[in-house]
This record gives structure tokens, sequence and C-alpha cells, in this order.
């Protein structure tokens, strides 16, 4: 049996860093693609539906997620994990959604609809800004596009930064 000691793994080609583990084998994988990315601009509370774009990037390793067109595309192939929240609103003023409004949001890859990750919310109850969240996994290709599709009413967002819409993923391997 053997054993292999190493702080760094670089790739080949140009030494960057692919893997570091400290002495307590705590694994750092800095160059995996991951993102999360916000609706940030609103100075009063509104309401934006159709295609999200998410212009407010907290961070973007590789550079993946564009936020002119709300897209990430996948770099290397791989499985893949992503999530998005939002509270729900009634139209582009931002109004809370009545208890007969129904609510769903779709993550679209390569212009369709992904298979089975519809979120959807119907019949709540009372009226007011609800909570909207999926996440799902999904195995990409090179050059695969994810993007954020509110079909029905509107994901809410105001000027304190404590409700902006997110949408965030990340290589799992």
């Amino acid at each position: 049996m053997s054993t292999l000691k190493v702080g760094t793994i670089q790739d080949h080609a140009n030494s960057t860093t692919a893997m570091t583990i400290d002495s307590s084998g705590r694994i750092l994988q800095p160059a995996k693609p991951a993102f999360r990315a916000r609706i940030a601009t609103s100075s009063s509370g509104s309401g934006t539906t159709g295609t999200l774009i998410f212009e407010t990037e907290d961070f973007d390793i590789g550079g993946n997620y564009n936020t002119s067109n709300g897209i990430f595309t996948a770099p290397i192939a791989g499985i893949y994990h992503f999530m998005f929240r939002s509270l729900t609103a009634t139209n582009t003023s931002g109004g809370a959604s009545a208890s007969s409004d129904t609510t769903f949001v779709d993550f679209y890859k390569n212009g369709n609809i992904a298979d089975g990750t519809r979120g959807f919310e119907s019949g709540r109850g009372g009226s007011g800004h609800t909570t909207l969240m999926i996440n799902t996994t999904m195995q990409l290709s090179v050059s695969d596009a994810i993007k954020v599709v509110f079909g029905s009413e509107h994901a809410y967002h105001d000027e304190s930064a404590h409700y902006d819409p997110t949408f965030e993923g990340y290589l799992i391997g």
C-alpha cells in the first residue's frame, strides 16, 4: 500500500491550482464553477415576470453566469445543482398576490422548460407575498444554457435587498 501526500494539485497545461488539501484534510477546489446572482435593482416594491435577469453577482467562479441575459452556460460537462427563490407579487408594482393567484416558475435548458423543474403555488389562502423556491440537479453538456423564467405572476423585489430574488448554481462533479 502506498500513500500520496500533497497539498496542492495543479493542471498540467498552465499550472492552475485545481485542488488544495489543508493539514486537517479539508479539500478546496478554487476553480469549480459556482455562482450566486440577485435581482437587486428597485427603488420601491416591484414585480418582474418572464425571463429573469439577475444583474448583481455575489460571486461567479469561472465567469459562467451572464448578468445581461440571465443565462448560466456550462463550461464543462457534468452534474450541476441549481436553486431559485423569490417572493411572489401579482403585478409589476409588487402588489401582494391574491389567494386565487396561481404562480409558477421554471428552469429552462437550451430554450425549453427543463422537465421536472417547475415550481408551482396555488390556492394558498389569503393574500400576501409568499416564497416560491425551486431546486434541481441536472446533467449538462458543455455550452448548455440554463435560465429562470417566471411564467405566471411576478418575482417580488424592493430596495431593501432583503427580498432579492436569487439564482444560484454549482458543479457537483
